[in-house]
């Protein structure tokens, strides 16, 4: 898997991050309007096989905490799961996030979202708090965060 970070992308390619971002988050999914800002005034991440996109992640800095990024959004595209990328992402994600001065990462996942959560904890997340109603009515959330160890 090979991460690249998305700058200036033109209509098309914000058309298919769109869609994509639908398939893994329904009507909640980013636009094109909140993905190309996210490309201005954030951080896109695209995870590619070959020449194929399997997933992407989107992080912005936290005003009130500048040392957490926050993931916007985190997915692995259906046809590329189970097969260790999320986990992989994930690492280059925080690996990234690093070398940009971050000192943990920050998120939001459904308590319902089991393989979400499995995969959060185990990468390093722990839940900070539970949220109820964050995104709209019965729509809880976990807040977790990963805390970065320093490497000196």
């Amino acid at each position: 898997m090979k991460l690249s970070r998305l700058k200036a992308p033109d209509q098309e390619l914000l058309r298919q991050l769109e869609e994509y971002d639908r398939e893994a988050f329904g009507p909640t999914g980013l636009r094109t309007y909140d993905l190309a800002v996210m490309c201005e005034a954030g951080l896109v991440l695209l995870a590619h096989i070959g020449e194929e996109i399997a997933g992407s992640c989107q992080l912005m800095r936290v005003l009130d905490e500048p040392d957490f990024f926050y993931i916007v959004g985190f997915y692995v595209r259906p046809q590329w799961r189970g097969q260790g990328l999320g986990r992989e992402l994930l690492r280059l994600v925080a690996e990234e996030s690093r070398a940009m001065g971050a000192k943990g990462l920050v998120l939001t996942t459904a308590p319902t979202n089991e393989a979400a959560l499995h995969l959060y904890k185990s990468a390093g997340f722990v839940i900070d708090r539970f949220v109820p109603h964050f995104y709209g009515e019965n729509e809880h959330r976990y807040i977790l965060r990963w805390y970065f160890a320093d490497k000196d």
